[in-house]
């Protein structure tokens, strides 16, 4: 798509741009498979900015938006198109928190980016920090950083070797009722410390034998490659989802290598139903036993979804090499054998290790199972987003470094195009780019267009940039090939020879003079997934207060008219367009009050009498 729509001076006013690229400035899709590939569109935050991100499959623009803070973590879209960002605020009570996944605040803003709602988390005891999920009711469910003074953290058990000057950063889950339009109320809670054992204090009350209670969390195990004398942050969680049937949690703690299955129902009460991926952290296990290896976003695959009801997680692979996407059955009821951990023994599907050190992401990432039973991976350090069917088979591959901010999103989520808050609603692409500009100074044509030659200089050729050479049949009226490759070219006949540039856009009607010079009208238009020419424009369209841009080349000086739906348009000016070489833009309007409610019509522009290509616009009721 490759128009926007903005306010200025009360009116709306709908670019038709011409030779824009809506692709982000450093982006490339370096694979897609066709029908292989999942439909709908990439949703993601990189976090060195303060930008949302809606994308197409082949990476153009249809949506951003501007958060009041950079750093977001997790951010999610609601089922009425509204979006809910984590953002990262400095609490000095967990130094260090932002760059170990800190938020703290949350925002919730709207189609057109106004904040709606905001909550705050962060104080000397709590502080949200990487994940959150919104509950059917429209509660949300939180992690938190639970901060506790080495003094507390002795009189529970903990060895004081292992206490840093900070104390130890346990971790709750706290669910929020919104209160509109700031704040809300904490209506449940989970607290890991209320869920602990430990043997080396047979004073305390938590005192018990770690192999025999594996429901709780031995207080005294630190995971690999942590300092315990200068690292508070003890678990980690990165991620949490929740199953609505089940009323149950997921949890994943990263520092442990390991997730949890807890309770919603039995709030502050609830032992761990089941837990996986480091038997060692409950001394039921050694190295080899372990599957996990610092993960990521562990969820439950949608009902409906091939795979239904079993856990998806993003394996990192920390130490091993390669990150692999992971899929385990879950044991019937959560049982296990006396004296075993927790199975499956091995996932019932993974993906990764063929793929070596080319699919790794050290921190952060993502895992999605698609309808279609494809597995989408975000690999948030090689800035790599990637699908893969059940076979193994890359079929979609998208480098998404964006330009100035690079590419480093926690998560990367396809939504599909019947996604709720997204069915019916009007999308666009912000800040287009130009790629190549159709203008005589550039010379600029695309395949397929018809091309005025006023000489008589017999018959003419077309060469492309791979050394293709093109003849062109017909007199006064060439067609150019549709086989022509995009790049540099040479137009010749049998006495001269002009330099020209194929470019991918798709401009109208040219006329070329055997000095190179040229006109010509370019209407540019957005292309939908299957190739058909469609502008819808915004509901509601009210004719009488809209003015619409219209961008081409050689408009200036020259006749011109402007109809859609057959139906004259005023011109109101013309002049050059500003920051886009070589071409013109043309104000036009506003509509005719007949054009009200008339739904799909064609754009023509009239040049000296020589129409355009058309394109269309829909005009909704």
């Amino acid at each position: 798509m490759v128009y926007f729509v903005y306010m200025r001076h009360g009116l709306r006013l709908l670019h038709l741009l011409i030779g824009l690229s809506p692709l982000l400035p450093a982006q490339l899709l370096t694979r897609q498979e066709g029908n292989k590939v999942s439909s709908g569109y990439v949703f993601v935050s990189p976090m060195a900015s303060n930008h949302s991100y809606l994308l197409s499959n082949s990476g153009e623009i249809v949506k951003k938006w501007t958060g009041n803070v950079a750093g977001a973590i997790a951010v999610k879209m609601l089922p009425n198109g509204n979006i809910i960002r984590m953002e990262a605020t400095v609490n000095n009570n967990f130094p260090g928190a932002v760059g170990m996944g800190g938020a703290g605040l949350l925002e919730e803003l709207d189609w057109a980016g106004r904040v709606v709602w905001s909550y705050t988390l962060s104080n000397d005891r709590y502080l949200h920090h990487h994940d959150f999920v919104v509950l059917p009711n429209g509660n949300l469910l939180l992690v938190a950083w639970e901060r506790h003074s080495p003094e507390e953290a002795r009189a529970a058990g903990r060895d004081p070797n292992k206490i840093s000057p900070e104390g130890v950063w346990s971790e709750a889950v706290l669910e929020v009722k919104p209160t509109r339009p700031a704040g809300g109320e904490i209506v449940w809670e989970w607290h890991a410390w209320d869920h602990l054992v430990q043997d080396i204090d047979a004073t305390k009350a938590n005192f018990g034998v770690v192999a025999g209670n594996a429901a709780k969390l031995d207080l005294n195990f630190i995971g690999p490659g942590q300092n315990a004398a200068l690292t508070a942050n003890w678990l980690h969680i990165n991620s949490i989802d929740y199953h609505a049937e089940r009323d149950e949690i997921v949890l994943g703690s990263r520092l442990l290598s390991e997730i949890w299955i807890i309770p919603h129902g039995a709030g502050r009460n609830g032992d761990f139903l089941y837990r996986w991926g480091n038997p060692q952290v409950y001394r039921m296990g050694t190295d080899a036993d372990q599957k996990l290896f610092f993960q990521h976003h562990a969820q439950w695959i949608p009902q409906g979804y091939p795979g239904e009801g079993h856990i998806l997680i993003l394996n990192n692979g920390v130490g091993r090499g390669y990150t692999s996407a992971d899929e385990i059955v879950l044991p019937a009821g959560y049982a296990r054998q006396i004296g075993k951990p927790f199975g499956p023994a091995q996932p019932v599907w993974t993906v990764g290790e063929k793929f070596g050190g080319t699919f790794f992401t050290l921190v952060a990432g993502s895992v999605q199972r698609m309808p279609n039973g494809n597995t989408v991976l975000g690999l948030s350090n090689a800035a790599r987003a990637v699908e893969v069917t059940p076979e193994g088979e890359i079929v979609w591959d998208m480098n998404l470094s964006i330009g100035e901010t690079g590419g480093f999103s926690y998560r990367v989520t396809r939504l599909e195009a019947a996604t709720p808050g997204l069915a019916g609603t009007p999308l666009y692409r912000a800040e287009p780019k130009v790629v190549h500009a159709a203008s005589r100074k550039r010379a600029s044509f695309a395949p397929g267009l018809l091309i005025d030659v006023e000489t008589s200089d017999g018959a003419w050729t077309i060469t492309d940039a791979t050394g293709t050479r093109f003849p062109l049949a017909g007199a006064g009226r060439l067609a150019l090939p549709a086989a022509l490759a995009v790049g540099p070219a040479r137009f010749s006949g049998a006495t001269m020879a002009v330099d020209v540039r194929v470019d991918a856009v798709s401009p109208g009607l040219f006329s070329l003079a055997g000095n190179g010079a040229g006109t010509g009208v370019i209407l540019a238009v957005e292309r939908s997934p299957n190739g058909v020419n469609v502008l819808p424009a915004w509901s509601p369209l009210v004719a009488s207060a809209d003015l619409f841009l219209v961008y081409g080349t050689g408009l200036r000086g020259k006749d011109l008219a402007v109809s859609i739906g057959g139906v004259a348009v005023p011109v109101r000016s013309v002049g050059a367009a500003d920051g886009l070489p070589g071409v013109d833009v043309i104000t036009i309007g506003p509509l005719p009050a007949a054009l009200d409610g008339r739904g799909v019509q064609n754009v023509v522009v009239t040049v000296n009498g020589e129409s355009s290509n058309a394109v269309t616009l829909r005009i909704p009721d």
